[in-house]
């Protein structure tokens, strides 16, 4: 029997976690949101050490704004590509899940599956449903 946690979370009935989450929150994919707003704080961190460099006539800091910013844009990438794959992750389970007949509502990525409020809950928690 799955039980509200907060937030739109329930617990997962396969695997007893606590952070499933709609199926829509799970396939959202806001990677270009994303995109943007990194690229814009990285062309800031770079525009901010040309300035400090001009007005302070330190011209080392125009590098460190350049690092700071290549630094940012590497973050950006890899957190865009880290919930793009969270993403196809979901639909694959939601896919899955259809396949079955299940009408998936959650997603828990603890165990990678989707379900819903009227899936039958694991015997052993512990293993999971789908281990010996």
């Amino acid at each position: 029997m799955t039980s509200k946690v907060g937030g739109g979370s329930v617990a997962c009935p396969r695997c007893g976690a606590a952070d499933a989450v709609p199926v829509a929150d799970a396939t959202d994919g806001n990677g270009c949101v994303h995109f943007a707003e990194g690229t814009v704080i990285a062309l800031m961190a770079g525009a901010a050490g040309t300035y400090y460099a001009d007005e302070r006539d330190l011209p080392w800091l125009t590098a460190v704004g350049v690092v700071v910013a290549v630094l940012l844009l590497v973050g950006t990438i890899a957190v865009v590509r880290s919930e793009n794959r969270d993403a196809r992750r979901a639909r694959s389970a939601v896919d899955r899940a259809a396949a079955s007949g299940v009408a998936a509502t959650h997603y828990c990525a603890a165990c990678g599956e989707a379900s819903s409020p009227g899936t039958p809950e694991a015997r052993d928690r512990s293993t999971g449903p789908d281990r010996p």
